[in-house]
């Protein structure tokens, strides 16, 4: 018992042990697997070997095999001690599994299939399955076992153990080998993960690198605005180094012609080529090609294509012997789809361009244009500013010709601004006018600029006649004629003189007025050659200017003369006006004197006949002096001999004193007469006397001409100032009229002239008399609705109150 007993013991101990040897390993086995999957990330081969390795040691099978699934057909990836013929038939053999053989229950079912003797199946007894018939007679196969690869439950492959014997595998066999399945799925899922991930970071790197070669390129356009050579240099710097090329070009289009613009890394001899032989349209080949179509070419091997083979045209034979191009890109520069150029990238290499490169190179080309056209525009808006600022430097240069014209009547200072200004804008170095002398008939020199006190003296002695032949050619043409070469003119007295001087170009604008020449305008130069149209019309335009200046300054002469002849006249008017009045108001205060003591029943009773006609001679002869004070005042306006009499007065008894005065004529004529005076005015200091005859001039007129309704005086204060306004329900003045009835004799029409009387002189006075105050007088008046004469006046006239 005990031996039996000890017996047992010992053969539990043993299978105990054998398992436990057996189990670990199988995990070590597993940890090796583990430990290739994490050593080698991403490399199926190894881990597929390792399992292989382990899996037919351990199971104790002859060889082994795993196979990828990809939908139909079983793919072999990796496989361990398998006989050669038959791993060179399942090599090149599709294996398409169907439900009759073990792989297909395998792949329908998506467990383990685990055959005894695969010699026993009907696919091999029968001969139906051409798989089994090989896998026994070409791998003596008797029993294998086939585990699924799973990964969410959808199958990716198999791994199988084959044995030559038949001798079925145990079930912890099965489980190892569909443990090495499991990690065979997860190496797969790790290495598509990283496979991801890296090209994933590939694209990224590619993206990032390309997206900073465009930034690069971009900054370089900003930096560098109008200067295309940095930019080209930049663009094929990076798109060769991204796109891998050997060299790039930069063809710019002219006509039917790419002419290379900028070259990087481009082999001498072939860029030398390039330069004196260009692209054209009807050229053929690839970059021909590119042009007429207007999109990219993308030629994988120059060699083989038949312009090299058979055609052997130049382009194509030059840029694989002399460049070593086999891969070439051309991708066209459009604008507007317009082709204005091409970007070409070669490599000496048969090498095809991804469609990353290509897209990169798209984004180059259409940078290319965005430069160019950067750099036409700036070159544009350089071309006009300068254009603009040479417009302006001339604006501002005949600014001041027509300032020294319009603010002095010395024609010397306002001909040698002009001779500056004309010699300063045509680049000139020195300049000359001359002016027709028409008792003399010739010219004189008159003005000049940077001419040295010789050459002055020398031209100044010349006698220029009308029968000199540059005036006769002035004369002919009547536009500036130029001398490019003085040396090449013939020989003259004149030309020689200028010659001397250093001067070797010559022009000579007339200065015309009507179809008479009053004289010359020449500039003169030390270069010989001819000079420019706006130069031509800029001396044009001074000539104007010139003779402007000329005839501003005979009319200025002339208008001084009679000036002096009108002032003089004006005295003489003034004068006589003034002694006139006083002579007609001697006798007339007389008339009306003893016609007052005659009225007043002096000299005995008048007969009421008698002082019917006496009452009417003293209303005309009142009527009388005040038309003669009027006159008597305006001369004296006139001739500033009116001064006012400041003291301090009162406003409001100034407007009270005119209400009493006018009240009897308002009542004749059933007008109501109001006044409105503002409380606590200030005392103002002025000419009380002539403001009240203001005032009366103003309300006896509204009185006048108004037949209905009132007539208002409105008197306030505000800021220092006195304001009155005279405001009636008349018929009102036009627009058109109210400023001239400001003017001396002068009314709305002649008939109310007739019809109401008076010079006409009574505003023109009032508006005279209130500006010697400081103060002035406005209107606001419409036809039908009256009118509103305003006085604004200073409360304290100064002590400077005097005539304008």
């Amino acid at each position: 018992m005990i031996a039996i007993e000890n017996a047992r013991l010992l053969n539990e101990l043993r299978q105990r042990t054998a398992d436990l040897t057996e189990s670990l390993e199988q995990q070590t086995a597993t940890a090796q697997v583990l430990r290739v999957i994490g050593s080698s990330p991403g490399a199926l081969e190894p881990v597929f070997a390792t399992m292989l390795d382990n899996a037919v040691r351990i199971c104790d099978a002859n060889f082994g095999s795993i196979y990828r699934w990809d939908g139909e057909i079983l793919h072999p990836v990796a496989r361990h001690n398998v006989p050669a013929v038959f791993a060179s038939f399942r090599q090149h053999t599709p294996f398409h599994p169907d439900s009759e053989n073990p792989l297909g229950r395998m792949i329908a079912t998506k467990a383990v299939v685990h055959v005894a003797d695969l010699a026993a199946e009907p696919g091999y007894t029968q001969r139906l399955d051409s798989a089994v018939i090989a896998a026994v007679e070409l791998g003596d196969v008797r029993t294998f076992a086939a585990v699924p690869m799973l990964k969410d439950s959808e199958l990716v492959g198999t791994l199988i153990v084959y044995r030559q014997e038949v001798r079925p595998f145990s079930d912890k066999q099965v489980a190892l080998v569909t443990n090495f399945a499991s990690q065979a799925v997860i190496a797969i899922e790790n290495t598509r993960l990283l496979n991801e991930l890296r090209q994933r970071t590939a694209d990224l790197t590619e993206s990032l690198e390309q997206q900073t070669a465009t930034a690069k390129v971009l900054q370089v356009i900003s930096s560098s605005p109008g200067d295309l050579e940095p930019v080209f240099a930049a663009m094929l710097e990076n798109a060769v180094r991204i796109c891998g090329a050997t060299f790039g070009n930069i063809y710019r289009r002219d006509g039917d012609e790419l002419r290379l613009a900028a070259t990087h890394k481009t082999p001498a001899v072939f860029a030398e080529t390039r330069k004196r032989s260009p692209y054209r349209i009807s050229s053929g080949g690839p970059v021909g090609r590119m042009m007429a179509t207007k999109s990219f070419v993308h030629i994988v091997d120059v060699a083989a294509e038949r312009t090299y083979l058979e055609e052997r045209r130049p382009l194509s034979v030059d840029a694989v012997e002399l460049g070593g191009v086999r891969t070439f890109l051309a991708v066209p520069m459009l604008k507007d789809n317009e082709l204005i150029g091409s970007f070409n990238l070669c490599r000496q290499e048969v090498r095809p361009f991804t469609e990353k490169q290509i897209d990169l190179v798209t984004t180059f080309a259409d940078q290319a244009v965005i430069a160019i056209e950067n750099a036409r525009l700036l070159n544009e808006l350089r071309q006009r500013t300068d254009e603009l600022g040479r417009s302006v430097g001339e604006l501002r240069a005949l600014g001041e010709v027509s300032q020294a014209v319009n603010s002095t009547l010395d024609l010397e200072t306002v001909l040698s601004t002009i001779v500056t200004k004309a010699a300063q804008l045509s680049g000139t170095e020195a300049g000359a006018i001359y002016v027709f002398d028409d008792p003399q008939r010739e010219f004189r020199l008159r003005a000049t600029y940077g001419m040295d006190q010789e050459l002055i003296e020398a031209l100044s002695h010349r006698h220029i006649g009308m029968s000199d032949p540059t005036i006769a050619a002035l004369l002919t043409q009547d536009e500036p004629t130029q001398v490019p070469d003085l040396r090449a003119e013939a020989a003259s007295e004149l030309n020689e003189i200028t010659l001397r001087a250093g001067f070797r170009a010559r022009l000579v604008a007339p200065l015309a007025r009507g179809g008479d020449i009053v004289g010359m305008l020449v500039v003169r130069r030390r270069a010989p050659g001819a000079f420019a149209q706006n130069i031509v019309d800029l001396m044009k335009t001074f000539a104007a200017q010139s003779v402007l200046a000329i005839q501003n300054a005979r009319l200025f002469r002339e208008i001084e003369d009679k000036g002096r002849q009108l002032e003089v006249a004006s005295k003489h008017k003034s004068q006589f006006l003034a002694n006139m009045s006083h002579e007609l108001r001697t006798p007339l205060n007389a008339i009306l004197g003893y016609t007052e003591l005659i009225l007043d029943n002096i000299y005995g009773e008048a007969p009421e006949k008698m002082r019917s006609v006496l009452e009417r001679v003293q209303t005309n002869g009142k009527h009388l002096l005040g038309l003669i004070n009027d006159v008597l005042d305006l001369s004296k306006i006139e001739a500033g001999q009116l001064t006012l009499s400041l003291s301090d007065y009162s406003l409001a008894e100034l407007v009270q004193g005119v209400y009493v005065a006018v009240e009897p004529l308002a009542a004749q004529k059933s007008l109501a007469l109001r006044t409105r005076i503002a409380q606590g005015l200030p005392v103002g200091r002025g000419d009380e006397r002539r403001l009240a005859q203001v005032l009366l001039n103003l309300v006896g007129n509204a009185i006048k001409f108004t037949e209905a309704g009132e007539v208002a005086i409105e008197a306030t204060h505000a800021d220092g100032a006195f304001s009155v306004a005279v405001r009636d329900s008349g018929p009102g003045i036009a627009t058109a009229d109210q400023a001239k009835i400001f003017e001396e004799f002068q009314q709305v029409d002649n008939t109310s002239t007739r019809q109401k009387g008076g010079t006409g002189l009574g505003l023109a006075i009032s508006k005279r008399i209130v500006e010697m105050h400081g103060g002035r007088i406005l209107v606001d008046s419409e036809l039908g609705r009256g009118s509103t004469f305003t006085i604004t006046l200073p409360v304290h006239a100064g002590r400077e109150a005097r005539a304008p």
